[in-house]
Parts: structure tokens; C-alpha cells; sequence
């Protein structure tokens, strides 16, 4: 954060008449006359993250703010590859964003950063009342110790891996353009089918490990996994044949030779780039893709078309992907020295207008799902939403059943190799049998959170394994409040 200012002071041996005169001068010059010629110091407030497709919206937003306001925001975009790092680095350095995102950020992560001092909590003048948004705050998530710190912009009901493609390539393949391929085995003979004339089937962002991990667990609950932890036991899963078939299915396209063999190298964003440019048929990827289409490749955009749902291995009927109750978008740094402004600008954040506004950027679906229907948007972006409505589940979560399940994650210590990495292992050849690395990986994830256990509880944390055991859960249900 930093204030710009428009300070005078007087100089050595000039007189006060003098002074008065002076700045009679500066204001009739400015026709603001002498009392105006001083304006309101202006406070900067420096604003980080990784939404490039809202950059419009809130831009105007920051505009009509500082219309009214002696403030202004100065924002820096952000890759979500390395969005992270930049964040670490300034936080070392003192010099964090006053509101930045926390990309791909997890419960967990959020809640080390918090336990580090990342965040300050939201200013007491915040109102966010409508039934909605008041269901979607929740302690550890986006309250600590009853303060609110943060909330969601975006729904609960989304993922990161919609099957997105060139319809004149798919039609070509054999396969309906508008449809595009519902199943494991259509996607890998469509990726076949357009592996040709120097063009491939498929590009993976194999650079970005969070988005490959995201894919990979939303492949792997389509299969029939619960995610990560089996909630039925509270152990983790990754070693689970769903994993195990999830991994599979990704590396069949490297075995068949459809997939881009620039895949190594690429983030998500070089990938889409890649993707659009018309290197490859297909690509993996979120709601959001509309929104880069219609500001970027706005040429391609009705060129291109989205499957329905996460493509599934074999029946419909049980193919689901979960996510757990929101978490909050953007942070107040606690370095920031005007939380109170940045409190003021984030409010604007929660109006109708502003969730119309949000789902006409064709982001990530916006907190109030109805605004879909009343925004004006592509029809491959309501396509995408609506079909989340139907297959997308809520997942329970041990946070919210336990707030104190928040001194677990602020104590666990990151597993490496990662599940990011793991994969990126696999497609390099690193091994060729992953289920002994999964399940090391899950392994050693269980006994950090062990030993997490252990820490929080010797710290007066009334906190067991059992906070991660579920039995009310059921595939293909929501996790309610009322079955915790």
C-alpha cells in the first residue's frame, strides 16, 4: 500500500503573506479555488489476483470508487502458476498487496497462512445478510475466531475439468459437435481423430502441478471417488483404483501419441494459447475459458464447444465430482495499513448487479447461481454452469464440522513429491508403476496429519482422526448441513 500526497511546506525565510499569496495563485490556477487546491490525500490500494477475465468488471468498480473516494486501486495481474510465489516473496519483504487471491487455495493453505499472519479480518462496517452469502460463511473457511476475514464470490457447484474442443474437429471425428465426448473412450477416439497434418488431440498444462492435480482428482471422483479422503474411513484415497484409473486415463492419450508433445512444457494459460491457435483438438479446463475466449480469441469463441459434464468412464448415473463449502476469493493483507478503504472497495463485491456483472464475464460462476439466467452470456458458458446443477455435489468437510480441525492444517507441512509432481513424474518416465508412489504419497499425507493431530492437541486442540470420518456421506449426495 502507498499513499500519494500533495504536500507544501514553506520554504526557508518566505514570509506567511507570501505563502497565502501562493497558494491563492495555485488554486485560482487550478479553478478550485484556495481551500480546494489542497485535495484529500489519495490512498493506493494495491490489489493482486489471478481473475483475468474480471478485469473489466472490476475495474469499473474500482472507477466508480474512486469517483466518491479519495482512493484508488493499482492492480497487478497474476499468472496462477507462479501467483504463489510472488506472494511468499512479498510477504518475506514486507511488501504484500492490501487484497490479493489466494490462488488454488485450499482449506488448508488458507488456513497456514492465516495461523502466519497472512490476513487481517474484514472492517465492522461489512454487511453480507442475504440468505445465500450468509450460507456460505462459515469458521475456518471464511471466519476466524468469529471475525469474518473473507467470502466467496463464486458458487459452490464448479470444477476445473470440462472437455472443451473445436466442434469442426469433432465433427470431423465422427462425433456431435454440440454434444462432444461424454466418455473416457470417445475422448481418447476423438483425441486419435485429430492427431493429423501435424495437429494433435490434446493439450495437458503438465507445467502447472495444481491444475494437473485438479484435473486428476476431478477425473478420479468422476470414477467413483469420494476425492482425496475416503470419507466413509478418513483415509486417504490416492492410491484407490479410481486414482490409479483417473491416472491412466490421462497418460493414454501420451501412449497413443494424441497428445501435444509441447504438454511438458505449458501452464494453463500457454496451453489455452496453444489450444486456440488450433495445435490441438481439445483441452481441459474450467467455466472460466469462456471468459479468456470472449476477451482474448473472441474470432474462435463459436468455433469451439464444451462438454456438459466431466467426461466419465462408463455410467452416467453414478458420475459426480465434489467440492467442499466455499472458501473466500479475496484476502485483506495484514500489512495493509487501510483495511477499513479496502473494506469499503471488497463490499462492492456483493451486490445483485455485481453477480449479473460476474457471470457476464463468464468467470467462474458467481455465488448467486440465478444470475446466470439473467446475465447476458454464451451459451457454452450457461451450458457449462447448468450442467454442474445436475453432477456436481457438496462434499463434507472436517472444518466444518470442527473449527478446531483449523490447528491440524495451520500445523502440516507440505508432502513433496506432490501430487502435482507425482503426475508430472509419470508423464516423464519417472517410474511405471504409479500405485507404489500414490500410496506412498497417501502414506506419508496420513502421518503428517498425524503428527498435526498430535501438534494441535498439545496446543489444547480438541481435535482426532474421527473429524475426518463421515458416515452419513453417500455418493451422488450433498453433504448437508444437517448430516454433520
Amino acid at each position: 500500500m502507498s499513499t500519494s500526497r500533495n504536500p507544501m511546506a514553506p520554504a526557508s525565510g518566505v514570509s506567511r503573506r507570501a505563502l497565502l499569496q501562493g497558494m491563492a495563485a495555485l488554486g485560482a490556477a487550478a479553478g478550485l479555488g484556495p481551500m480546494r487546491a489542497f485535495a484529500q490525500d489519495v490512498t493506493t490500494i494495491k490489489w493482486w489476483d489471478i481473475f483475468q477475465p474480471l478485469i473489466p468488471l472490476h475495474q469499473k468498480i474500482w472507477d466508480e470508487f474512486a469517483a466518491s473516494h479519495p482512493a484508488k486501486v493499482e492492480y497487478t495481474p497474476g499468472n496462477p502458476s507462479d501467483m504463489m510465489q510472488s506472494l511468499q516473496l512479498a510477504f518475506r519483504s514486507n511488501q504484500l498487496p492490501d487484497v490479493f487471491n489466494v490462488p488454488n487455495g485450499n482449506v488448508a493453505t488458507v488456513n497456514s497462512l492465516q495461523a502466519a499472519g497472512w490476513f487481517q479480518p474484514l472492517a465492522d462496517s461489512f454487511i453480507f445478510d442475504k440468505p445465500f452469502q450468509k450460507e456460505a460463511l462459515a469458521e475456518g473457511f471464511t471466519s476466524f475466531g468469529g471475525k469474518p476475514y473473507t467470502f466467496p464470490i463464486f458458487a459452490i457447484r464448479q470444477n476445473s475439468t470440462s472437455l472443451w474442443f473445436f466442434k469442426a474437429g469433432l465433427e470431423a471425428a465422427g462425433m456431435d459437435p454440440e454434444a462432444g465426448p461424454a466418455t473416457w473412450d470417445d475422448a481418447r477416439k476423438a483425441a486419435l481423430a485429430g492427431t493429423k497434418d501435424g495437429k494433435y488431440g490434446l493439450i495437458l498444462p503438465l507445467q502447472f502441478g495444481d491444475r494437473m492435480k485438479a484435473h486428476f482428482t476431478d477425473l478420479a471422483q468422476i470414477a467413483g471417488a469420494a476425492g482425496e479422503i475416503d470419507w466413509k474411513t478418513g483415509n486417504y484415497a490416492h492410491a484407490s483404483q479410481p486414482f490409479l484409473d483417473a491416472l491412466e486415463f490421462l497418460m493414454s492419450f501420451q501412449k497413443d501419441g494424441s497428445l501435444h508433445p509441447g504438454s511438458s512444457s505449458v501452464d494453463a494459460r500457454q496451453g489455452r494459447a496453444r489450444w486456440v491457435a488450433g495445435e490441438s483438438l481439445m483441452f481441459f479446463d474450467g467455466p472460466w475459458n469462456s471468459g479468456v475466449l470472449n476477451g482474448s480469441f473472441k474470432d474462435q469463441i463459436d468455433l469451439i464447444g464444451v462438454t456438459a459434464q466431466v467426461p466419465y468412464p462408463g455410467d452416467k448415473s453414478t458420475a459426480f465430482t465434489y467440492r467442499p463449502p466455499n472458501g473466500g476469493t479475496f484476502y485483506i493483507s495484514s500489512q495493509s495499513q487501510h483495511p477499513d478503504v479496502a473494506t469499503q472497495i471488497l463490499q462492492m463485491l456483493t451486490t445483485d448487479d455485481y453477480y449479473v456483472g460476474l457471470a457476464e464475464r463468464m468467470d467462474q460462476p458467481p455465488l448467486d447461481p440465478g444470475a446466470v439466467e439473467r446475465a447476458n452470456v454464451h451459451p457454452a458458458y450457461k451450458k457449462v454452469v447448468n450442467g454442474y446443477q445436475d453432477y456436481v455435489r457438496i462434499a463434507p468437510d472436517p472444518l466444518a464440522r470442527n473449527a478446531a480441525v483449523s490447528a491440524v492444517y495451520s500445523e502440516m507441512r507440505d508432502v513433496t513429491p506432490g501430487l502435482g509432481e507425482i503426475i508430472q513424474g509419470a508423464f516423464s518416465g519417472a517410474f511405471s508403476d504409479p500405485k507404489p508412489i500414490l500410496q506412498q504419497y497417501a502414506d506419508q499425507m496420513s502421518k503428517e496429519r498425524d503428527r498435526a493431530i498430535e501438534a494441535a492437541k498439545s496446543k489444547g486442540a480438541e481435535v482426532s482422526l474421527d473429524d475426518w470420518v463421515f458416515d452419513a456421506w453417500k455418493p451422488g449426495e450433498d453433504f448437508t448441513a444437517d448430516k454433520y
